[in-house]
Protein backbone atom coordinates (compact mmCIF):
# COMPACT_ATOMS: atom_id res chain seq x y z
CA UNK A 1 0.00 0.00 0.00
CA UNK A 2 1.00 3.64 0.30
CA UNK A 3 2.93 2.95 3.50
CA UNK A 4 5.56 0.82 1.85
CA UNK A 5 6.02 3.25 -1.00
CA UNK A 6 6.42 6.01 1.56
CA UNK A 7 9.03 4.04 3.45
CA UNK A 8 11.14 3.65 0.33
CA UNK A 9 11.46 7.36 -0.12
CA UNK A 10 12.70 8.32 3.30
CA UNK A 11 16.14 8.78 1.81
CA UNK A 12 17.94 11.32 -0.27
CA UNK A 13 20.36 9.53 -2.56
CA UNK A 14 23.75 10.81 -3.58
CA UNK A 15 26.13 9.03 -5.93
CA UNK A 16 29.73 9.65 -6.84
CA UNK A 17 32.06 7.78 -9.15
CA UNK A 18 35.72 8.44 -8.43
CA UNK A 19 39.25 7.11 -8.01
CA UNK A 20 39.75 5.14 -11.22
CA UNK A 21 42.44 2.52 -10.72
CA UNK A 22 43.94 -0.27 -12.76
CA UNK A 23 42.94 -3.72 -11.61
CA UNK A 24 45.77 -6.31 -11.61
CA UNK A 25 43.95 -8.01 -14.52
CA UNK A 26 44.46 -4.88 -16.58
CA UNK A 27 41.08 -3.21 -16.73
CA UNK A 28 40.13 0.10 -15.12
CA UNK A 29 37.73 0.05 -12.21
CA UNK A 30 35.95 2.91 -10.55
CA UNK A 31 34.94 3.55 -6.98
CA UNK A 32 31.19 4.00 -6.74
CA UNK A 33 29.89 5.57 -3.55
CA UNK A 34 26.19 5.61 -2.75
CA UNK A 35 24.99 7.65 0.19
CA UNK A 36 21.49 7.28 1.53
CA UNK A 37 20.70 10.24 3.74
CA UNK A 38 17.66 10.02 6.00
CA UNK A 39 15.20 12.84 5.39
CA UNK A 40 14.10 12.62 9.02
CA UNK A 41 17.62 12.74 10.41
CA UNK A 42 20.32 14.11 8.08
CA UNK A 43 22.96 12.78 10.48
CA UNK A 44 21.80 9.27 9.60
CA UNK A 45 23.78 8.39 6.49
CA UNK A 46 24.22 4.90 5.09
CA UNK A 47 27.15 4.59 2.74
CA UNK A 48 27.77 1.78 0.29
CA UNK A 49 30.99 1.53 -1.71
CA UNK A 50 31.52 -0.85 -4.63
CA UNK A 51 34.22 -1.04 -7.29
CA UNK A 52 32.89 -1.41 -10.84
CA UNK A 53 34.28 -1.57 -14.34
CA UNK A 54 33.03 -0.09 -17.59
CA UNK A 55 31.17 -3.27 -18.60
CA UNK A 56 29.22 -3.20 -15.31
CA UNK A 57 28.09 0.37 -15.97
CA UNK A 58 27.26 -0.44 -19.57
CA UNK A 59 25.05 -3.33 -18.50
CA UNK A 60 23.33 -1.19 -15.87
CA UNK A 61 22.83 1.54 -18.46
CA UNK A 62 21.16 -0.91 -20.83
CA UNK A 63 18.90 -2.32 -18.12
CA UNK A 64 17.84 1.07 -16.79
CA UNK A 65 17.36 2.55 -20.27
CA UNK A 66 14.96 -0.30 -21.02
CA UNK A 67 13.05 0.30 -17.78
CA UNK A 68 12.94 4.03 -18.44
CA UNK A 69 11.60 3.53 -21.97
CA UNK A 70 8.74 1.51 -20.55
CA UNK A 71 7.81 4.28 -18.12
CA UNK A 72 6.87 6.52 -21.05
CA UNK A 73 8.40 9.52 -19.35
CA UNK A 74 9.00 11.92 -22.17
CA UNK A 75 10.04 14.64 -19.77
CA UNK A 76 13.67 13.73 -19.60
CA UNK A 77 16.14 12.22 -22.00
CA UNK A 78 17.84 9.10 -20.71
CA UNK A 79 21.57 9.96 -20.52
CA UNK A 80 23.76 8.57 -23.28
CA UNK A 81 26.69 6.41 -22.28
CA UNK A 82 30.23 6.61 -23.69
CA UNK A 83 30.66 3.85 -26.24
CA UNK A 84 33.16 1.06 -25.92
CA UNK A 85 36.58 1.70 -27.40
CA UNK A 86 39.16 -0.91 -28.11
CA UNK A 87 41.95 1.57 -28.61
CA UNK A 88 42.91 4.30 -26.20
CA UNK A 89 40.72 3.04 -23.42
CA UNK A 90 43.44 3.71 -20.86
CA UNK A 91 43.86 7.34 -21.85
CA UNK A 92 42.94 9.80 -19.14
CA UNK A 93 40.30 11.47 -21.31
CA UNK A 94 38.50 8.15 -21.93
CA UNK A 95 38.67 7.20 -18.28
CA UNK A 96 37.28 10.58 -17.28
CA UNK A 97 34.50 10.42 -19.90
CA UNK A 98 33.48 7.00 -18.58
CA UNK A 99 33.64 8.15 -14.97
CA UNK A 100 31.40 11.10 -15.74
CA UNK A 101 29.02 8.98 -17.83
CA UNK A 102 28.67 6.49 -14.99
CA UNK A 103 28.06 9.25 -12.47
CA UNK A 104 25.49 10.96 -14.73
CA UNK A 105 23.69 7.64 -15.12
CA UNK A 106 23.47 7.05 -11.37
CA UNK A 107 22.45 10.63 -10.63
CA UNK A 108 19.74 10.47 -13.29
CA UNK A 109 18.01 7.68 -11.33
CA UNK A 110 17.72 9.70 -8.12
CA UNK A 111 14.33 11.32 -8.79
CA UNK A 112 12.71 8.42 -10.63
CA UNK A 113 11.40 5.83 -8.16
CA UNK A 114 11.05 3.08 -10.77
CA UNK A 115 14.77 3.43 -11.45
CA UNK A 116 16.16 4.06 -7.99
CA UNK A 117 14.16 1.12 -6.60
CA UNK A 118 14.91 -1.15 -9.54
CA UNK A 119 16.27 -4.65 -8.86
CA UNK A 120 19.11 -3.93 -11.30
CA UNK A 121 20.33 -0.94 -9.31
CA UNK A 122 20.05 -2.86 -6.04
CA UNK A 123 21.98 -5.74 -7.60
CA UNK A 124 24.64 -3.28 -8.81
CA UNK A 125 25.33 -2.22 -5.22
CA UNK A 126 25.07 -5.68 -3.71
CA UNK A 127 28.22 -6.88 -2.04
CA UNK A 128 29.20 -3.33 -1.15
Amino acid sequence: GSMSRQAKDDFLRHYTVSDPRTHPKGYTEYKVTAQFISKKDPEDVKEVVVWKRYSDFRKLHGDLAYTHRNLFRRLEEFPAFPRAQVFGRFEASVIEERRKGAEDLLRFTVHIPALNNSPQLKEFFRGG
